[in-house]
């Protein structure tokens, strides 16, 4: 009984690796094939949560920061751009080509790294901040990348999620997003409930000190499209998603449309927490 109860473990590990590997692979192609309409998105360059999740915390010259998937860079410019010494990391090389450029050009201290969000080629309690911004949905694991980046925390250093949401049990809207976004974008995994990743943060020892919840209009279905590589087959089945969606996800997430074209408003969750 023990061998075999061990043989099924084993084989079951197997097998979340290889969906974990998968996952991992699926991000690397669609962000290499995509790259390019990322750094004009409308979404990632206005940096109004960046802002507001920051106005209370101090950043000085010299401290040391994680940017996990930084994309094209944004979040790490910001940093930067404030004296923060910055490592950005992604799963793909292709993403980094337009951030390499403008940290050359304006000389900011970032350094580029190539690594997934799940495993941190870190030692221990490095870094006194770790931000990520609209990529957790797309990680393969994303209690593992949260466990990581407490791990390379230093003491008091502080966690930094940003990523769409839907409030708090409100499963209707939650499901729709969820659908939408995974004919849209097929790396997608999944958004979380903010109670989700406030309870992976106290499993991993990070306490939650406050979280914003700030709307955004999703009115580009051309850049919404082309950013995710959406067949045109899906385009048709969010458009008819939009028609026949709930009432309780058409209330919290505004669904409609203006001048024949759909549109929401997406809830962007601003996390922080503190490592104890």
């Amino acid at each position: 009984m023990t061998l075999r109860m061990g043989f099924v473990q084993l084989s079951l590990m197997s097998e979340n690796e290889a969906n974990y590997v998968e996952i991992q692979k699926r991000s690397q192609q669609h962000f290499s094939s995509c790259a390019s309409f990322y750094q004009k998105g409308h979404i990632l360059t206005n940096i109004e949560d960046l802002e507001k999740t920051f106005e209370d915390i101090p950043l000085q010259k010299g401290m040391k920061a994680l940017d996990v998937a930084t994309g094209n860079g944004y979040t790490a410019f910001f940093l930067a751009r404030q004296g923060v010494e910055v490592i950005a990391c992604d799963i793909t090389e292709k993403m980094f080509e337009g951030a390499r450029k403008i940290a050359e050009k304006e000389g900011l201290p970032i350094r580029f790294c190539i690594h997934s969000a799940e495993k941190l080629p870190y030692p221990d309690r490095c870094f006194d901040l770790v931000t990520c911004r609209y990529a957790a949905h797309h990680f393969a694991d994303q209690e593992a990348f949260v466990r990581e980046s407490s791990r390379v925390l230093k003491k008091d250093g502080l966690f930094v999620l940003i990523d769409g949401t839907v409030p708090n049990g409100e499963q209707q809207a939650y499901d729709w997003l969820d659908k939408v976004e995974k004919l849209r974008d097929y790396s997608h995994v999944g958004y979380r409930f903010e109670s989700e990743w406030k309870e992976y943060c106290l499993q991993s020892g990070l306490t939650p000190l406050k979280s914003l919840f700030i709307p955004f209009k999703q009115d580009d279905i051309e850049w919404y499209f082309q950013s995710g590589g959406t067949p045109k087959e899906n385009q048709e089945k969010i458009y008819q998603m939009v028609k026949d969606a709930p009432q309780d996800a058409k209330r919290v997430l505004k669904i409609g449309w203006e001048e024949g074209r759909p549109v929401w408003w997406w809830i962007k969750l601003c996390l922080v927490a503190r490592k104890g």
